[in-house]
């Protein structure tokens, strides 16, 4: 078991002998360098690979609220949004960075996360801030880093693991993944292949269209990694991912569990991602590249008759005139693209008194959608275009960046950091669309840049103490809007401004010599301006984003993990966010909350260990607590639309022999049915938690 999120977040073992949990340190790369978790100056969680095993994690979502002041939105994996600290608005481009091993996955858009599987993992690090000078532009308020197991040179090994869990009211969940290292050359050459097939047991039903479990579907991830080990200073590793993911349905439903969509609503989404990483040891120096190259695919559909239908049934002039029940369902299907190709060159030096990070960054991301018009039955004139759109989605981007970061011992306790980004984005947008016979084409191009520095001090009296305040600038680009959507009635700005955030920090990180306690607490503050937010043309569904008023507040964060008795561990989490707007616009009047972010989240967990006869077993719970969130845009809502507070406990029993383990579990004990995600916009449902489930794990190991 893995301890997450305070500063000695451990790895932990367990005695085979006494069943006892042995603890010992576990070492992150948060500052892209290799640090034990109590000497890096910053919030990080680091959750290792055998504490997501406890947990049955298979996504981030599973671990959200353990981690302090992270959230995550989602109506189905793949429509993913992660938030921190607050920092959370309605579109644009991500608010947190998120990377696979060297890798940035980040799309240009917001909603559209990938759904990282938590596939052969070493350890997942939440870093909670602005991580603007490390990781760019996307981490304004923090970045999550997947790391995968690396390729073991010297020992044949790997696993197997099934599961499968029973959906109260719904189907089955089932899944089988493996993963198989075997060195080609002893000490030179190995490989590594993982896969992992899931299926999504579905609960929501449909009966309009007579369909049961509508939300069904499955994910599939291939993953492979071979590893050259040059000479003593020199190594590379290429490493190659697929993922599909096929959807029947978004987890959407009424309080009934049910859906009334007139047409299927598929999701499908396919991912490759390439990756060569090179890294070679000049003694006090280290130079790494990272190559990369992503092509995601995605196509949706979604049901928008209750849009269109009273166009097309609305006398003239007003409307198109046909006659009630003409038509049976009208749907838009739409095909993303995005390719994006990237480079980091960097050099890090270390010694006793004094350390630094220098480097360059290159991204070049072209995106492309298809969005069409379904209409059944098809009887409009073949010349009439209902709906379409052809070009970029959102914009194409071509960035590069330039940065660095060095820290010096003051004194032995005393440790000065400071760091620079210097980061330059320039957007293409070319799109021609057509909305009831009317054709337009929006064409846009700028450039954005900013410089984001960072400050930091630390002081360890002891290596038990780490005491820390940090100052850091994060940064989203700007971007443009379709000004053709007016139709020529509505004035729609073209473009909208870059944005800014400065983050206050002062935190605490405290372990005890043997580590059976630790303990960590932060207090920060955000100030952002130039928020980019959505508004709508009033008395008109026409909607833009504008540059709106200023978003700030307080935060605290704390952690603490004990282990009374040597066979059991207590973990506890909390965190309270009070950003809100602090001017008012049309969009937003000052007092509103940050929309998509809850108040106050937090867990609470306890593994205990102990012996069946000669077999070593543990029992864990987890619990898991949210506040409810609101969206409200002022322009489009007379009232916000809320989420509902979250309540979420699981369990898990299980068996450890020397080359198996097997386990029972329950998700969602409770069986709560509370909205994720409030109905809002072109959502018509909410999105809700999965009901109970209650399943059975067995694994291999050799």
């Amino acid at each position: 078991m893995t301890l997450p999120g305070a500063p000695g977040a451990h790895a932990a073992a367990t005695d085979d002998a006494t069943g006892d949990i042995s603890i010992s340190e576990i070492v992150v790369t948060a500052q892209k360098r290799e640090q034990k978790l109590i000497d890096v100056p910053i919030a990080v969680t680091a959750i290792g690979e055998e504490e997501l095993a406890s947990r049955g994690a298979t996504a981030i979502e599973d671990l959200q609220y353990s981690v302090p002041g992270m959230s995550i939105t989602q109506f189905s994996p793949g429509q993913q949004r992660i938030q921190l600290r607050g920092i959370s608005v309605f579109g644009g481009l991500p608010t947190v960075g998120i990377y696979l091993d060297e890798l940035a996955l980040n799309t240009e858009m917001n909603q559209l996360g990938q759904d990282v599987r938590l596939l052969d993992m070493q350890r997942i690090e939440v870093l909670r801030g602005p991580g603007g000078t490390l990781y760019g532009q996307g981490a304004m308020g923090g970045t999550v880093r997947y790391i995968t197991n690396p390729v073991d040179l010297n020992a044949i090994g790997g696993s197997a693991n099934g599961e499968v869990g029973f959906v109260d009211g719904g189907a089955t969940d089932w899944k089988l993944e493996g993963a198989a290292n075997v060195p080609l050359v002893t000490d030179k050459v190995g490989v590594r292949l993982a896969g992992a097939y899931q299926n999504f047991g579905g609960w929501v039903d449909n009966p309009v269209l007579g369909d049961k479990n509508v939300n069904d579907g499955h994910a599939l991830t291939l993953r492979g990694k071979v590893r050259f080990n040059l000479s003593d200073a020199f190594d590379v590793t290429l490493m190659a991912q697929h993922q599909e993911l096929k959807l029947g349905a978004m987890n959407l439903a009424d309080d009934d569990g049910n859906v009334g969509d007139r047409l299927p609503t598929p999701n499908r989404s396919r991912v490759t991602l390439l990756n060569a990483l090179a890294t070679y040891d000049f003694g006090e120096i280290t130079l790494l590249s990272s190559t990369g190259h992503i092509k995601r695919k995605d196509r949706q559909v979604s049901d928008m008759s209750n849009v269109f239908l009273p166009v097309f049934e609305t006398p003239a002039p007003f409307g198109m005139g046909f006659p009630p029940g003409t038509f049976e369902s009208v749907g838009l299907t739409n095909a993303f693209e995005n390719e994006i190709f990237m480079q980091e060159v960097r050099l890090t030096g270390t010694s006793d008194l004094f350390g630094w990070t220098i480097g360059g960054f290159f991204r070049d991301s072209d995106t492309s959608v298809v969005t069409d018009a379904i209409v059944t039955p098809d009887i409009l004139p073949p010349s009439f275009d209902l709906y379409s759109a052809r070009g970029t989605y959102p914009e194409n981007s071509r960035s590069w960046a330039i940065f660095g970061e060095a820290y010096y011992k003051v004194t032995p306790e005393l440790t000065a950091t400071v760091g620079g980004r210097y980061f330059e984005d320039r957007r293409v947008q070319n799109i021609q669309s057509a909305l009831l016979g009317s054709v337009s084409r929006d064409r846009d191009r700028d450039t954005f840049h900013s410089f984001s520095p960072r400050f930091n001090l630390s002081w360890q009296p002891t290596d038990q103490v780490n005491i820390y305040t940090n100052v850091a600038k994060g940064f989203r680009s700007g971007g443009f809007n379709r000004t053709s959507a007016g139709l020529g009635i509505v004035e729609v700005p073209p473009s909208f401004k870059p944005e800014t955030l400065w983050s206050y920090e002062v935190g605490g990180k405290y372990q005890s010599i043997d580590r059976a306690f630790s303990a960590e607490v932060a207090v920060y503050r955000n100030e952002w301006k130039d928020v980019q937010s959505l508004v709508f043309a009033p008395g008109s569904p026409v909607q833009f984003t504008v540059n709106g008023a200023k978003l700030a507040g307080w935060g605290v964060e704390g952690a603490v993990h004990y282990a009374p008795v040597p066979a059991l561990v207590l973990s506890l989490t909390a965190s309270w966010n009070g950003m809100e707007y602090r001017s008012t616009t049309d969009e937003h009047v000052r007092g509103d909350p940050a929309d998509y972010v809850p108040e106050f989240t937090g867990s609470a967990s306890a593994e205990y260990r102990f012996e069946a006869g000669s077999i070593p077993g543990y029992f864990r719970v987890d619990y898991q607590y949210s506040d409810s969130f609101q969206v409200f845009v002022r322009t489009a809502q007379i009232v916000p639309a809320k989420s509902e507070k979250q309540h979420v406990l699981n369990a898990r029993l299980g068996f450890e022999g020397n080359r198996w383990n097997a386990a029972i579990f329950a998700r969602n004990i409770l069986n709560k049915d509370s909205e994720l995600y409030p109905a809002f916009g072109s959502l018509f449902y909410p999105a809700r938690l999965q009901p109970r489930v209650i399943g059975l794990s067995l694994g291999f190991r050799y």
